[in-house]
């Protein structure tokens, strides 16, 4: 790499020279332009055109006060977390795909020996880019082959004597690697573990050893390992390789660049759903039979008895209590069986027997029993005993279904007796919808908290589970807090925040968090999201970013670089209505950030989300974040955006029942979200500095603009 940047300076020194050598000649003969604010496109024949000055700050505002691809930016924004606003921002932007396309061959950028992308200017006078790969041939083309990347974190077995460097040497030609930089020999362990964050290793015993898949130590993990990166020459031309962007999704703190407190959702199922038929339709081409047989005359499967067919229709209602394999084959036979239970018009109801059960209450395991009543007795060990029982089985189902509803319910009671009590909250003809008895909770809007017993009470104003009759729990609006038992009172109070219905299932869950010591969620949210200590540790995402700035940009290019705000917006967009609001916020709409309904805007609501290196409260390490969903936005089209890769940007979206969803680029150029534990696509952003010029290039992929630069 060195060897390339000398070889590049010569080469910027004879363009300067020659295009000076040409503006002499060109005075010298009378033509009469003026070098001042001059720049030469050299686009089949020389011309010279005159600019503002060839900077990519004027590029963009040329383009876009000449009724070029570009749009002068007027929504709020504030870039920088030390100045005020003292610069216009453009942006490029698309009305159509072809212009969209057009726009991918004039925001081209060569800067430290890599691709970038234009993306806006700042209202400091920089011009935002964001990494479109290794640069070859000085060209920035879409067909660029694989170059050096990150792979997903994982953990690695580092208890033998390897060597860890600084930094690392790669090899293009032979795609291996080699770490450099201050190098060291040791063996990971709970001491020296901690010491070697931060830096590579080939895993080799030698300090010479080369590997095809070099480790950057992330974080701690065991006595044993660690957590790292893992880099190889696979990664798409468009970006230096994939990250999760977290490694967790299960709290509202994985969608931070960077997060302190983690509040982990927690889940309980509290009705879950008893299929008792199935149902499809008849038919007069079907075969069927009063009676089966197990093995006879075929082994292992049943056997239809003086199977038969019915003429007509009219006959449908006689099916009752026969068999079949809703086959039209008379000889047919198979492991499981239809029992028929009920008939209505042309749709029947059935359930399947299996292993050569028959129909047999006493002997099958399929048509179980079920008793049920109004009330039941606690025997106190456990047990429940049914008052008044009544006992059907599940070939009766279908007559009795209605007469279940809201009863207390034994599955196979013995003695009208069972240790599993249901209550059926609804029933249909086909199933019931149940939750347990031991799991009727209480729920309130209030509690009151003992300082010195570390006690939670709930409210008097409390309700139980199956007091929420409703199928979408709206009671539960106004009473989140349960201790997850009957009395009402515990050391760890269960905040719900959501209720989510299974897929394919019908079962209901409810999603809480934990609050203990007197915490209430208030104080949950602000620790996770608003607090000015929110920013202790750094996201996944965030820690790759800063590893591939120290390697490609420390060095010899940050002067270059402006000190701009990163926004992690993470400000709700929905708080007086989401399942986070104790004062009566709906259980069944998630949580949504800023950047789920915002389209535009620049500016970031949040001090702590205003990640700079300037922002203590945000406090970034290096010049360098994400491209935000806003920024994406504004371009119009996402011919700009596409790359044929999934990417991320810094944008939080929202969190659902679960799970903690960010914004990202996705292949075709669109917007969409996935959960902070994906792994997409790094693409690193910067803000050159105001005022930096290039020296040639016209911002096509063939010629991109190459910024003057001393490496």
């Amino acid at each position: 790499m060195r060897k390339f940047k000398k070889r590049r300076k010569k080469l910027y020194t004879r363009k300067i020279f020659l295009l000076n050598s040409i503006l002499v000649v060109f005075l010298f003969l009378g033509l009469g332009y003026s070098i001042l604010n001059t720049e030469l496109f050299i686009t089949g024949s020389l011309k010279v055109k005159a600019q503002l000055g060839p900077t990519l700050y004027n590029v963009l505002k040329l383009e876009a006060t000449t009724g070029g691809l570009a749009k002068e930016y007027t929504e709020e924004h504030h870039d920088s977390f030390t100045e005020e606003p003292i610069k216009k921002i453009y942006h490029w932007y698309a009305e159509n795909d072809t212009e969209g396309t057009a726009i991918l061959n004039k925001n081209n950028v060569i800067f430290a020996d890599h691709c970038w992308q234009m993306i806006r200017t700042t209202d400091t006078g920089g011009v935002k880019m964001i990494y479109n790969g290794e640069a070859e041939g000085e060209k920035c083309l879409n067909t660029r082959g694989t170059h050096v990347g990150y792979a997903s974190r994982t953990s690695q077995k580092l208890s033998s004597q390897y060597w860890y460097g600084t930094n690392y040497t790669y090899d293009s030609t032979e795609k291996t690697f080699k770490v450099s930089g201050t190098t060291e020999q040791a063996t990971w362990d709970e001491t020296t573990g901690p010491g070697l964050i931060g830096k590579y290793t080939c895993k080799s015993t030698s300090v010479d050893g080369t590997c095809s898949t070099l480790y950057l130590v992330e974080s701690y993990y065991n006595t044993t390992s660690a957590y790292v990166i893992p880099l190889n020459s696979n990664s798409h031309y468009s970006q230096f390789g994939k990250l999760k962007f977290n490694e967790s999704y299960q709290s509202l703190s994985d969608a931070g660049y960077m997060y302190n407190k983690r509040y982990p959702r927690g889940f309980i199922t509290l009705s879950k759903l008893e299929n008792f038929l199935s149902t499809s339709s008849l038919g007069t081409n079907y075969w069927y039979a009063h009676s089966v047989t197990w093995g006879d005359p075929v082994a292992d499967k049943y056997n239809l008895d003086s199977p038969y067919r019915v003429s007509s229709t009219n006959a449908y209602p006689n099916l009752v209590g026969e068999y079949t394999f809703r086959n039209a084959t008379q000889t047919y036979t198979n492991t499981t069986v239809q029992y028929i239970a009920a008939v209505d018009g042309s749709s029947y109801y059935y359930f399947n027997l299996q292993g050569g059960f028959g129909i047999n209450p006493e002997l099958s395991n399929y048509n179980y029993s079920y008793t049920y009543g109004d009330s039941y007795r606690d025997n106190g060990d456990g047990t429940y005993t049914i008052n008044n029982p009544i006992t059907i089985h599940r070939s009766d189902w279908y007559t009795n279904y209605n007469n279940v509803n809201n009863k207390y319910v034994c599955r196979k009671a013995v003695d009208n007796t069972c240790s599993n009590l249901w209550y059926a909250i609804s029933t249909s003809k086909t199933d019931m919808k149940y939750s347990r008895v031991e799991n009727n909770y209480k729920y309130a809007k209030g509690y009151t908290y003992d300082e010195n017993s570390g006690v939670y009470t709930l409210n008097n104003d409390s309700v139980t589970f199956f007091e929420i009759n409703d199928i979408n729990r709206t009671s539960l609006n106004n009473a989140h807090y349960t201790c997850l038992n009957t009395s009402g009172e515990c050391t760890t109070l269960f905040y719900v925040y959501a209720m989510s219905t299974l897929p394919n299932s019908n079962e209901n869950e409810i999603f809480y968090i934990k609050l203990t010591e007197g915490i209430n969620i208030e104080d949950a949210l602000n620790e996770m999201l608003y607090n000015d200590n929110v920013n202790t540790k750094n996201s996944t995402i965030k820690s790759g970013v800063d590893a591939w700035y120290k390697q490609y940009l420390l060095e010899d290019y940050d002067e270059y670089i402006e000190d701009t705000i990163f926004c992690n917006d993470r400000s709700q967009s929905n708080a007086s209505t989401n399942g986070w609001n104790p004062n009566g916020g709906n259980i069944t709409e998630p949580l949504y950030y800023k950047e789920y309904e915002n389209t535009s805007g620049l500016s970031c609501t949040n001090t702590t989300d205003q990640f700079s290196v300037s922002n203590n409260n945000a406090k970034l390490t290096y010049k360098v974040g994400l491209v935000t969903k806003s920024e994406m936005y504004i371009l119009n089209n996402k011919y700009i955006r596409k790359t044929g890769q999934i990417y991320w940007s810094s944008s939080p979206q929202g969190f659902t029942t679960s799970v903690a969803g960010n914004i990202s680029v996705d292949s075709t150029g669109d917007l969409s979200f996935f959960g902070t534990d994906s792994a997409f696509g790094v693409r690193p952003v910067i803000s050159l500095k105001p005022g930096t010029k290039y020296i040639s290039g016209n911002g096509s992929m063939e010629q991109p603009y190459i910024i003057q630069t001393n490496s």
